[in-house]
């Protein structure tokens, strides 16, 4: 009875190790039906507005004068710049592509596919962005709360290495 229990679940497994990686084609199928585009799109307009907004807390931009606010706000757009770069759909779907294919069989996206081509999978992608944008306010709003308490800690931590030389 063991034998056969461990000769099915080998069997069960090699199935998995052997079934058909999907196809680039059917990856970017499944890429337009569940509308990663949107939700990334979405999430990196976000993450930009985050990523200045700390980048401005962590110079105290409330504190600089006029001169200094302008070059705060120029590291802000430059450091934008760069996740945009770095961020944009092409990118990240060259770098996604090889996780679809070891992450995924060709049946599992074919049945995704279906799904995200149903009324209720239209209906959940066209909800999705909006639920990303929420998601993001409210990382943001925690962030702003823990961002300060963040850099005291490493502001005392700065003196206390100063004092410990």
């Amino acid at each position: 009875m063991l034998k056969k229990t461990l000769a099915i679940c080998m069997l069960a497994t090699w199935g998995n190790v052997y079934a058909a990686a999907p196809s680039d084609e059917l990856i970017f199928k499944f890429m337009e039906v569940s509308n990663v585009k949107g939700a990334l799109e979405t999430m990196r307009a976000n993450a930009d507005t985050a990523l200045r907004n700390n980048l401005l807390q962590s110079l105290q931009y409330p504190q600089l004068n006029d001169k200094q606010k302008k070059i705060a706000e120029e590291a802000g757009d430059r450091a934008v710049k760069v996740q945009q770069e770095n961020l944009s759909y092409d990118a990240i779907v060259k770098l996604v592509l090889p996780l679809y294919r070891r992450t995924f069989t060709q049946e599992e996206l074919q049945a995704a596919i279906n799904f995200y081509s149903s009324p209720a999978g239209r209906s959940i992608n066209q909800k999705m962005p909006q639920l990303a944008t929420e998601s993001m306010k409210l990382t943001t709003e925690l962030n702003q709360k823990v961002i300060p308490q963040y850099q005291k800690i490493a502001q005392e931590a700065v003196e206390r290495i100063k004092q410990a030389k």
